[in-house]
């Protein structure tokens, strides 16, 4: 098929809601690429190498999980963010994707058509986060379980990890560098332990109550440890010290505080006793009048320089005003008879014809009668009382407060001979007292000091007792816990059920798909330890060519979703494979092999249409295949229609 874009199917022939459900409706490279739609059930996606089919898988899974950290240049140099609909279980989703890899970019999600009588949902949440992400709202709108798992082995109850949407992934999105060499990422210590994980969690194989009741164990015996080794401290601490008896460490604090008072008492009977020196208490009142006196002499000393300040400011305003009546007079002019040029409030030019001859061109008023010399004479002669009057105002407040300023001088020197005089009447008593008033500093602060001390064990002591009491209950809540687990024993039962179907579905589908290099009866089990399929009594990373792998891998991973589906067991309803017939013409995995594949993938997507949505992803293969299926193509990509087109990019 050549074109570019197919019209997606529509849900009325849907089978009952599948709450895993996840399902592709349309998926657009902001800057990039157009909008590329999807149908449920089997979808194709082909072309040439190296024209951007990879990079679209990487993309997809961005939009659903975590960005990868390297892409090519020209998704960096064009692509702003993934936009899609989809669909989660039962409700369509609108999602927009910052092409970012920080761990805090916000991600855009919006309910499509929400339920009668109510607000379609819309939210902006973090790629990442412990109580609110992305990734905890795909899982919880697909049903799935979102738990923390140990690191390391699947009995470890050390740190915990979380098992996000990017794990659950790892089943859904085979991409093409895998496809025929490892299983789900088993290359990779870190993502192979995700995968095992996964699988315990699908199958029934890990309780999520009794995870949770393992992190709730982990938590309460790493408060335990905080616990023990702080009061390790604390022992250690108290240990070399007196204190370690509370009502001890009660009875040291009340006896530093009486001490403290007698001594704070000694030392106030010494101040007293400098008042009862003869002459001590009338020369310290003789001072304190002079000091006094002097602050209210000082008060009206500014006053008056700010009056004076005033004064001559008004003396020099009057000067000028009697100035310009001198020069009016002179004139036989009034002061305001101006001719304007332009209007002094806005700057227009101002028009005289504007208004009758009569009246004022600016304000448009009659202008008052102007007053005769006579009247302009009297004036002056007013302002000049004024000004004389202003002039002697000037010279009584400066002679005042020359005589302020010199009484002030007086007081000076007043106070500067009260103070040495009492000084020379205490010298001698502080002199006497030195040693006494030096002894008794030294023991307040040497008390203050200790009292201080013994309140810090005390703290210290009451911190101790108080975690003692609460490692108690964290410890009889930990015993409960570990009870509790003790007596829950894990039905595996029903787990080794599913693991059985996944068997029987797997050889299934490889006896279908007819892969040759194996020799004898074809067999299949699931190793229960790694959770790797064993064919033939062949492990996975035995088998002998690419060709017979990428059989496997796509049998594998077929497998799981429909087994997933038929026991409703939680798996994200999406499956993309990457290179279906990339190993083609290798041993095991010939054109018949090839078109046993599409034939098994578009069977596997008519029967769980609605449920389960695979997207095949291949370069271009047989023409008798292509035509064959043309009709679940919707993207084909050429040398020169390849994915990147920032020129066609739709800019919604």
């Amino acid at each position: 098929m050549s074109g570019d874009l197919m019209p997606t199917e529509t849900a009325a022939a849907m089978p009952p809601d599948n709450r895993h459900r996840l399902e592709l409706i349309e998926v657009e490279l902001v800057g990039g690429h157009p909008p590329i739609l999807f149908r449920p059930g089997f979808n194709l996606i082909h072309g040439d190498q190296t024209t951007g089919k990879t990079t679209l898988v990487k993309l997809i899974r961005a939009m659903l999980g975590s960005m990868p950290k390297k892409l090519p240049p020209e998704v960096v140099e064009h692509v702003t963010a993934i936009r899609g609909r989809v669909y989660l279980g039962p409700a369509i989703w609108n999602v927009y994707r910052p092409r970012t890899t920080t761990a805090d970019a916000l991600v855009e999600v919006s309910e499509e058509e929400p339920a009668a009588n109510r607000e379609p949902v819309s939210l902006r949440l973090p790629v990442k986060g412990r109580t609110r992400s992305y990734s905890l709202f795909l899982l919880d709108q697909l049903g799935i379980p979102a738990i923390d798992v140990p690191k390391g082995s699947k009995t470890a109850n050390g740190a915990a990890d979380p098992v996000t949407m990017t794990d659950w992934l790892t089943y859904c999105i085979i991409t093409g560098n895998e496809i025929d060499t490892e299983l789900m990422g088993s290359g990779d210590n870190w993502q192979n332990n995700k995968r095992q994980w996964v699988f315990q969690l699908a199958y029934g194989l890990y309780d999520p109550a009794e995870a949770h009741q393992r992190a709730r164990l982990r938590s309460l015996e790493l408060q335990i440890a905080g616990f023990d080794q702080a009061a390790e401290v604390r022992e250690k601490f108290l240990a070399e010290t007196p204190f370690a008896d509370r009502n001890v460490l009660q009875e040291h604090i009340a006896a530093r505080r009486h001490e403290l008072e007698r001594v704070i008492a000694e030392r106030s009977a010494i101040a007293q006793e400098v008042v009862a020196i003869p002459g001590v208490e009338e020369i310290r009142r003789t001072l304190l009048a002079a000091r006094t006196r002097r602050a209210d002499l000082a008060d009206r000393v500014t006053r008056i320089r700010a009056q004076l300040q005033d004064l001559h400011d008004l003396h020099k305003q009057l000067s000028s005003q009697s100035a310009r009546f001198t020069r009016a007079i002179v004139a036989d002019e009034w002061l305001v008879d101006f001719d304007f040029l332009v209007c002094p409030r806005c700057g227009n030019d101002v028009v005289p014809a504007r208004t009758e001859p009569d009246k004022c061109y600016l304000c448009l008023q009659h202008p008052r009668p102007a007053p005769s010399r006579a009247d302009m004479l009297a004036e002056q002669d007013r302002i000049a009382n004024q000004i004389t009057e202003t002039a002697d105002v000037i010279n009584n407040r400066s002679n005042a407060l020359s005589t302020l300023e010199s009484e002030v001088r007086n007081l000076d020197v007043t106070i500067s001979e009260i103070a040495r005089q009492l000084d020379r009447h205490t010298t001698a008593f502080v002199s006497d007292r030195a040693n006494a008033l030096e002894h008794s500093a030294a023991q307040q602060a040497r008390l203050e000091s200790e009292i201080r001390n013994f309140r810090t064990y005390a703290e210290l002591l009451e911190r101790h007792e108080r975690d003692l009491e609460n490692r108690e209950e964290l410890q009889e809540q930990l015993d409960a816990v570990k009870a509790q687990l003790k007596s829950r024993k894990l039905d595996l039962g029903e787990g080794e059920e599913n693991i059985k179907a996944l068997e029987r579905r797997l050889l299934e589908y490889l006896r279908k798909l007819r892969p040759g290099g194996l020799g004898g009866q074809l067999t299949v089990s699931i190793n229960r330890t790694t959770y790797e399929p064993i064919v033939s009594g062949r492990a996975f990373e035995e088998l002998s060519s690419q060709g017979l792998t990428t059989l496997v891998n796509i049998a594998h991973a077929l497998a799981h979703h429909t087994v997933a589906i038929d026991r409703n067991l939680p798996m994200p309803g999406l499956l993309i494979l990457d290179g279906v017939s990339a190993n083609a013409g290798h041993e095991g995995f010939d054109l018949d092999r090839v078109s046993d594949v599409y034939r098994l993938l578009s069977d596997v997507g008519k029967r769980y249409r609605g449920r389960l949505q695979i997207v095949a992803v291949d370069n271009e293969v047989d023409r008798s295949i292509i035509l064959q299926y043309a009709k679940f193509s919707v993207l084909t990509l050429t040398q020169e229609k390849k994915l990147i087109r920032p020129d066609q990019s739709s800019n919604r």
